[in-house]
């Protein structure tokens, strides 16, 4: 009965933990797109969600466009995969994270080909970006230039990290990544794999975001499919504490009810 006691107690305190901490194929119905739709620019994306809801294709060429959680989080990891499901166009493709508007986040994304376009020059592989925009709304800080450009900063966006080493993606294949946000206060950790194989494994500290929201991102690319992907929340400094009060308790009552026994 006492080791009875003790388990249902240690559950009763494991069910305070953050809904979600424990990993699931995620959801996406309550996601929402968003489009930085500039003036001259292709237009606004279209985030289709497949059957089941667990996987989501923005269909369209268009502008910067995301797909977001909607959950603002201070620590989180996510694991996923992607692909470009068609032949046509070379451009990007990746995600969001530390999002707080639509002016400032960390973006991660993935050009196949080098381009030039809107007068700057986007090179083949993966960058790491920070956009940190005044007014809080992209379409008044940001430019289609700033999204492109990934071999130097310009304008509001910061280059963190690059991979540019001619490892543009492949159409029709499929990628898996893993992402740890702010698990170590101000560190950004990003694995990118093909099957077995690891393509960049990357670690960068900044500490401008320290929480924010995740989603999908894409620009200029259709035919982008994302799916399988799940968040896992870090729990709280004050959730461990609380957790680690709780067992302390736990021991505490089952030697006073081991003295009042005895």
């Amino acid at each position: 009965m006492k080791k009875n006691f003790k388990h249902n107690a240690v559950i009763g305190l494991l069910s305070l933990m953050p809904i979600g901490a424990y990993a699931a194929p995620i959801d996406l119905s309550s996601w929402t797109p968003l489009t930085l739709n500039f003036p001259g620019g292709q237009g606004a994306g279209s985030w289709v969600l497949e059957p089941g809801n667990t996987a989501v294709k923005q269909v369209i060429n268009a502008d910067p466009s995301f797909f977001l959680n909607n959950q603002n989080t201070a620590s989180y990891s996510v694991d996923g995969s992607w692909e470009v499901t068609t032949r046509s166009d070379d451009d990007y493709m990746g995600f969001v994270f530390g999002y707080q508007n639509s002016s400032n986040f960390y973006l991660f994304d993935w050009k196949q080909g080098t381009q030039g376009y809107v007068g700057r020059t986007a090179t083949e592989g993966m960058t790491i970006k920070e956009f940190h925009g005044a007014t809080g709304d992209g379409l008044a800080d940001l430019s289609l230039e700033e999204f492109w450009e990934n071999s130097a900063n310009f304008g509001d966006m910061e280059i963190l990290a690059t991979n540019h080493t001619g490892n543009g993606w492949n159409d029709n294949v499929l990628y898996n990544f893993h992402l740890d946000f702010n698990l170590i206060p101000g560190e950004i950790h990003i694995v990118v794999k093909q099957g077995l194989t690891e393509l960049w494994n990357v670690t960068v500290n900044d500490t401008t975001f320290s929480a924010g929201q995740f989603g999908f991102y894409n620009n200029s690319q259709q035919a982008v499919r994302y799916a399988g992907f799940e968040i896992t929340p870090v729990p709280e400094p004050e959730t461990y504490a609380m957790l680690l009060a709780g067992l302390g308790l736990l021991g505490f009552m089952a030697r006073r009810r081991k003295v009042m026994a005895g």
